[in-house]
């Protein structure tokens, strides 16, 4: 029960970082995908037909950005990703992005046999966090944020939280408490300041207040 009211008062008093999306596709990232993708995949290619790899729907990619003071927040990237499949199967996601010089480029192919991508929503966003390891959908109309497998699959299980998805305010909430717990080193605990201190510094405060007060006083009866 405790902990329920805990986590009450922090949805209240903290509101989520900045949130901004963006759906839109550019034409030259499916280009650039169609005519480098062989190539890029060549190395898993070498003992099968490449007509066998078909490169599915782009989506525009969004980080869930975590800094070192537990501010989240959720952006746009320059990227997009797309399923892999092979004979059908998805094989892993591939990436491609937009570089400072606006040049499109094939980044990234993973052997992960994740389906997030498949599982998003017409009203629902992709969003990862690569240093953590998330994969997540979130749907701006109601403010919810679901899991995609593996590990954040895995937190939703542990937080005993619905897996079809959740509110933001919430998942902020049970984040930052797996992050402060998991890496300590990393997020300390702030220590709040002790009771015997917080007394000691009232007369230090208080006495040179009265000082002035007094200075004052007298400087008016002079008057």
């Amino acid at each position: 029960m405790k902990r329920v009211f805990l986590l009450l008062v922090a949805m209240v008093l903290m509101g989520f970082g900045s949130i901004e999306v963006n759906r839109h596709v550019p034409p030259e990232v499916f280009e650039t995908a169609m005519d480098n993708y062989q190539e890029f995949l060549s190395f898993v290619i070498n003992d099968g037909n490449p007509e066998d790899w078909k490169i599915g729907q782009f989506v525009a990619d969004h980080q869930l950005v975590i800094d070192n003071k537990l501010n989240i927040a959720i952006r746009p990237l320059n990227q997009w990703v797309a399923p892999v499949l092979y004979n059908g199967l998805i094989i892993g996601p591939m990436r491609v992005n937009k570089s400072s010089e606006g040049r499109y480029e094939i980044v990234e192919f993973g052997f992960s046999r994740s389906t997030s991508l498949l599982q998003l929503k017409p009203d629902e966003y992709f969003l990862s966090n690569m240093q953590y390891d998330l994969e997540l959908g979130y749907t701006p109309s109601r403010d919810y944020i679901r899991p995609f497998g593996g590990k954040a699959a895995r937190l939703f299980d542990e937080w005993g939280v619905d897996a079809e998805g959740i509110p933001l305010t919430e998942f902020e909430v049970l984040i930052k408490q797996h992050l402060k717990e998991t890496y300590p080193d990393r997020f300390p605990e702030k220590k709040p300041l002790s009771r015997y201190y917080l007394l000691a510094l009232i007369p230090i405060i208080l006495i040179p207040l009265a000082v002035v007060l007094r200075k004052n006083k007298q400087s008016d009866k002079a008057g």
